[in-house]
């Protein structure tokens, strides 16, 4: 190429980098004009004016709880405060609210300074007494969150802008699901409380769903002998986004566990995953597994914790937060294993799918 055809293709790389920087200049400003900002404004002020003036009906109101009910609250939360994640549990306070259909269990606010930092769910038992059908500590994330439910309905358009009528929400509880069930002018939604999503349930579904028996042998329960002593929760720290390697669904599904199966094999791989063909739905899932606590009966070793004696939990869902009754969850699916990357590229842990050269 000779000196003038470079001058040439100089110049006409020169005019396409300023036209680029004039192109950028321009944008710049149109996005920062009064027009593009009262555009910015007005659509923040929509969603600000629904969340603030259209959304306030949406709330649960605290009820007094039976003396029976808060005893059992104060037990457990005493109980359970004595290790880790719990501890800022001593001391603190309780709200009550009801979880239908009908009043058979209770959620459990537990609050310090005003700030909510952990739950507990308790049902009805059909003999009589309480179950702790689930229970978790923190601050985010947590079930039957009334912000967060609020922000939702606003960003998925579930809610329009120009909405003027009656927004009813009502807390419900399936076995180990919280549900939304939002009622507007002209339809009803069921909500996943915890991870927020619309369930795809029909009414007679929901009713079907929603007023299955709870697992009572697999929980804590208050009736006579069945006093158990919380052990230091395990928490693995391992994956608990059960899409980030979708391996685990090649890996056979593990035969029944224990408390000391269920330790062994989380601080193995770090983390297990959960799923329950054809009814995730009706159970949040699939969910990762990371962590776990056993109640023992009074006077055993934490070497007994295997054994029908102890109560397990297993700690569910992003960050572990949800602890969920360990036999009712392999009553109702399949616990996996996550495979392990081995040298060289294989996989320990998986198996070989049809059509597969390995």
């Amino acid at each position: 190429m000779n000196i003038t055809a470079r001058q040439k293709s100089f110049r006409r790389h020169g005019r396409l980098l300023l036209c680029l920087i004039l192109g950028l200049t321009l944008l710049a400003a149109s996005a920062s004009s009064p027009q593009a900002l009262a555009s910015q404004s007005s659509r923040l002020s929509v969603t600000q004016a629904v969340t603030q003036e259209v959304l306030p009906g949406l709330e649960m109101k605290p009820i007094p709880a039976p003396e029976t009910l808060q005893a059992f609250t104060r037990q457990t939360i005493s109980q359970l405060s004595a290790d880790a994640p719990f501890k800022e549990w001593k001391d603190a306070g309780t709200e009550v609210y009801p979880l239908g259909p009908g009043t058979r269990s209770w959620l459990v606010n537990v609050m310090h300074s005003g700030q909510r930092i952990g739950y507990l769910i308790i049902s009805a038992a059909d003999q009589g007494g309480y179950l702790l059908s689930e229970y978790g500590a923190g601050t985010d994330g947590l079930p039957y969150s009334m912000t967060e439910l609020r922000q939702y309905l606003v960003q998925q358009g579930l809610i329009p802008s120009n909405s003027s009528g009656a927004i009813g929400v009502t807390a419900l509880y399936a076995p180990m699901l919280p549900v939304w069930k939002i009622t507007t002018e002209n339809r009803t939604l069921y909500l996943n409380a915890t991870v927020l999503e619309t369930l795809p349930w029909s009414q007679s579904q929901a009713e079907h769903i929603l007023n299955a028996a709870p697992e009572a042998s697999a929980m804590l329960s208050s009736g006579p002998g069945q006093a158990r002593t919380p052990q230091p929760a395990l928490r693995s720290g391992g994956e608990d986004d059960p899409y980030a390697d979708l391996l685990w669904l090649t890996a056979p599904g593990l035969k029944t566990l224990n408390g000391a199966s269920l330790s062994a094999l989380l601080q193995e791989r770090g983390s297990l995953a959960f799923q329950s063909p054809g009814h995730n739905d009706t159970l949040g899932a699939p969910f990762m597994i990371t962590g776990s606590q056993s109640w023992l009966k009074p006077g055993a070793s934490r070497d007994q914790g295997s054994t029908e004696a102890a109560v397990v939990y297993a700690a569910a869902g992003p960050g572990g937060i949800r602890y969920l009754p360990l036999s009712a969850l392999q009553k109702a699916g399949i616990f996996h294993k996550l495979p392990v990357q081995l040298p060289g590229g294989a996989t320990l842990g998986s198996a070989v799918l049809p059509g597969s050269s390995r």
